[in-house]
């Protein structure tokens, strides 16, 4: 998985429903911050490559939002992660 698609993160809130597949959930939204992670690294500004200072924010917020996913996995709370990876959902458009 290198593109996250819209489909993914639809399938990814309907495995949600499903406590069995809570730790699938949970490796599958890590590797998903690992791709926003990387890719926010590559954003950082270079001297030689102009302004990506919109790609950058966008990318924190994808960032973060992940890792708000991520932390209510966490506590167990399905409900939030749920709700924000629909709002994350809204970046992928």
């Amino acid at each position: 998985m290198l593109i996250i698609s819209r489909k993914q993160v639809e399938e990814l809130i309907k495995k949600l429903a499903d406590p069995a597949k809570l730790d699938e959930c949970r490796d599958e939204v890590k590797k998903m911050l690992e791709i926003k992670s990387a890719l926010l690294w590559r954003a950082e500004p270079q001297t030689c490559c102009g302004s990506l200072e919109g790609i950058k924010t966008c990318l924190t917020s994808e960032v973060q939002i992940l890792q708000d996913v991520l932390n209510a996995l966490d506590e167990g709370n399905i409900q939030r992660a749920s709700s924000l990876l629909t709002e994350y959902m809204s970046y992928l458009e």
